[in-house]
């Protein structure tokens, strides 16, 4: 059992990896901060906003795709 739980959770970390993943890089190429400044200052709007990080960053996700040609 212990097991299923453990599986269960990595799958999750990594998919919230993935989902993090492409908002920094959204952060960081205009900006010019590092993967490190990115992940902070999505914390920064996840905490001031009282959301889940993981929304945060689908929010942006979304927000970047609005302005794609």
């Amino acid at each position: 059992m212990g097991g299923a739980q453990q599986q269960q959770q990595w799958s999750s970390a990594l998919a919230s990896r993935d989902i993090i993943g492409r908002p920094k890089g959204m952060l960081m190429e205009p900006y010019a901060i590092t993967a490190v400044q990115a992940f902070s200052l999505l914390t920064q709007l996840s905490q001031e906003g009282n959301t889940k990080l993981g929304d945060v960053a689908q929010s942006l996700v979304e927000l970047g795709s609005d302005r794609q040609p």
